[in-house]
């Protein structure tokens, strides 16, 4: 068979699938919806890590599987710039913006193969016993000082007792109910300190996010990963604005340090 006739054929063929209606719609969906014919709806049968590892999948690919379950209006957008022509670079650079714009920062997970990873989560954790926390957070030094802990800046390690740990989630919790909101926002910058926000973003630092089971990439995961992140981003504000309140306020903080030694002693007594 010559190219001549192979272009006829291919010409007859598709006239008689466009004259069928199923075929057409077939071609259709296929068209408006080309991972159609690869899933049904979710994304258990796609297998993004192993595509990975065997070297089949792409960024791209892995893109397109997830905004098809989890966004669907970048999904439709995807294929819709595929089809203008778009390349796959610039395509999957605008599902990365579009999810980071949903609340997922992408910019944390810029390297290839990060889809299979599963949803990229910041961490925000403190570090009162890594001397190098204190380089970009000079401002909580004044807040140990208060528990008896004289944080520097060289060395390895900063033992922080358990009892500071104990009396800091004690006093972040009373403070928690004060009706007052700048209490509260002291209240969340001892959670932050001492990790016991509840928020996962919020408590775990770097090193021990990276040790946790990633969420999947599904639906409710998502869902569930984009109020956690809004939750700590809150929670951040409120964070800082304790901290600066401190600093600014040397009889709060004063304050502060004789609740903080009561409770202390409190702690020692039992």
């Amino acid at each position: 068979m010559n190219i001549t006739d192979f272009h006829s054929l291919y010409q007859l063929l598709t006239a008689a699938a466009l004259d069928d209606p199923v075929l057409r719609l077939a071609y259709t969906v296929t068209w408006l919806d080309p991972l159609r014919v690869e899933q049904e709806g979710t994304l258990e049968d796609y297998d993004m890590a192993e595509d990975y590892y065997d070297g089949q999948g792409n960024d791209l690919e892995a893109a397109l599987h997830i905004t098809r379950d989890c966004f669907p209006d970048l999904y439709v957008e995807a294929v819709d710039n595929l089809r203008d022509g778009q390349s796959e670079e610039q395509v999957e650079e605008q599902i990365r913006e579009g999810i980071s714009e949903a609340g997922i920062p992408m910019e944390i997970a810029e390297f290839e193969g990060a889809y299979a990873f599963g949803i990229p989560l910041p961490a925000y954790g403190a570090e009162p016993e890594n001397p190098e926390f204190y380089a970009t957070h000079p401002d909580v030094m004044p807040i140990l000082v208060c528990f008896g802990v004289s944080p520097t800046t060289d060395g390895y390690h900063i033992d922080i007792p358990d009892e500071v740990y104990t009396a800091g989630r004690y006093i972040a919790h009373h403070l928690a109910e004060h009706p007052d909101d700048r209490y509260r926002q002291i209240s969340w910058l001892m959670q932050w300190l001492f990790a016991c926000s509840g928020n996962s973003i919020v408590d775990f630092n770097y090193e021990v996010m990276c040790e946790m089971q990633p969420l999947p990439w599904e639906k409710d995961d998502v869902e569930f990963a984009i109020a956690m992140i809004a939750e700590a981003d809150e929670i951040m504000v409120d964070v800082f604005a304790g901290l600066e309140m401190l600093a600014s306020q040397p009889d709060l903080l004063k304050a502060l340090q004789f609740n903080i030694h009561r409770t202390c002693s409190t702690i020692h007594l039992k």
